[in-house]
């Protein structure tokens, strides 16, 4: 048979030796200076065109708008953090007019390639660049140029001799 004295103290003592844990939910975003907030309609698009541009982002879907003023919240201690919105746009926009200092690294987006684009460029996300086909089609032409320029005057010259 149990003694209750012995097993109530037994309880007691365990209580004694517990100590409160104090959190808010789990930080997904720990070290990330560049994400862009998403959900499951929006994430394949927003990732294609982070890809299309080069950009150094990781995509996170969110699953409900706690979660995403969660992630909102640590970006007031973070000032590095640079957040682009393409879902929950709502929850986003009050938070913002909440909090006016951060509008500078929270951009909304609408969830189209031209304003994710927009977006990113507004951010100035490393690797994120709109330049398109246009510079590399320029910078080629020009490297050709001058190459052939320099290899017509050579052959020019040979055969002038």
């Amino acid at each position: 048979m149990i003694n209750l004295k012995s097993t109530g103290i037994l309880i007691l003592i365990i209580a004694a030796f517990m100590v409160p844990v104090s959190a808010h939910g789990v930080h997904v975003t720990t070290n990330e200076s560049a994400i862009i907030i998403a959900d499951n309609s929006t994430s394949k698009l927003a990732r294609s065109v982070a890809d299309e541009m080069g950009a150094n982002i990781t995509v996170y879907k969110f699953g409900s708008a706690d979660a995403v003023l969660h992630e909102l919240e640590h970006a007031l201690d973070d000032s590095n953090k640079k957040i682009l919105v393409v879902a929950y746009t709502d929850t986003v926009q009050k938070f913002i007019k909440q909090h006016s200092e951060v509008s500078s690294r929270i951009i909304v987006a609408d969830p189209n390639k031209s304003s994710i684009q927009q977006g990113l460029t507004k951010l100035n996300v490393a690797g994120a660049t709109s330049s398109g086909f246009l510079t590399p089609l320029l910078s080629g032409l020009l490297i050709g140029l001058v190459f052939g320029l320099g290899v017509g005057a050579v052959w020019m010259k040979r055969k002038m001799l």
